[in-house]
């Protein structure tokens, strides 16, 4: 460690991470946080390096790769090239996890939008003294009558009434 090097206690590296002292205390001994130094008094201490493991393991869990080949990733590191194709199979499987994940986000953010839009002619319509769950019969005081299917384009699907279809006008 260089003399300038930011150094953290458990505590410290908790609260700047929002996880518990219990959680890095069990990363440490799971072997997915490394490069962890103890003070003479026996207290771990997170350098950079200890940081970077850590930084690095949370984008993997978040890109939903098990704790063991987060792991078994880092462990091959160590290991050299020789390891370099069975990385790359694990990073594949993270960057696939990580589309999947986007995909399902993008079709709730769709249905979202068009949710958020039916609501605005449903409130333009009671400004107007009209009946809202005619403007936008899928949310009515009898809860949503009909859940849309919602295309890769984001126009809804072709057995809907023409009257949702207006939306993409």
């Amino acid at each position: 460690m260089t003399a300038k090097e930011t150094r953290y206690s458990i505590s410290a590296l908790a609260r700047k991470t929002g996880l518990s002292v219990h959680t890095l205390r069990y990363y440490e001994k799971a072997g997915i946080i490394r490069h962890v130094e103890r003070t003479p008094s026996g207290r771990r201490v997170y350098g950079e390096d200890s940081v970077a493991c850590l930084i690095g393991a949370l984008c993997l869990k978040q890109a939903r790769v098990t704790l063991a080949q987060i792991k078994e990733f880092f462990d091959a590191t160590v290991k050299g090239e020789a390891t370099l194709t069975h990385r790359l199979e694990i990073m594949n499987e993270a960057r696939n996890n990580l589309l999947n994940m986007q995909e399902s986000v993008n079709r709730s953010l769709k249905l979202v939008n068009f949710f958020i839009e039916g609501t605005k002619s449903a409130v333009e319509a009671l400004k107007n003294g009209e009946d809202p769950d005619e403007a936008f019969p899928l949310i009515t005081r009898a809860g949503i009558a009909q859940l849309p299917t919602i295309m890769d384009d984001g126009k809804l699907a072709p057995d809907m009434p023409t009257l949702i279809a207006s939306l993409d006008k």
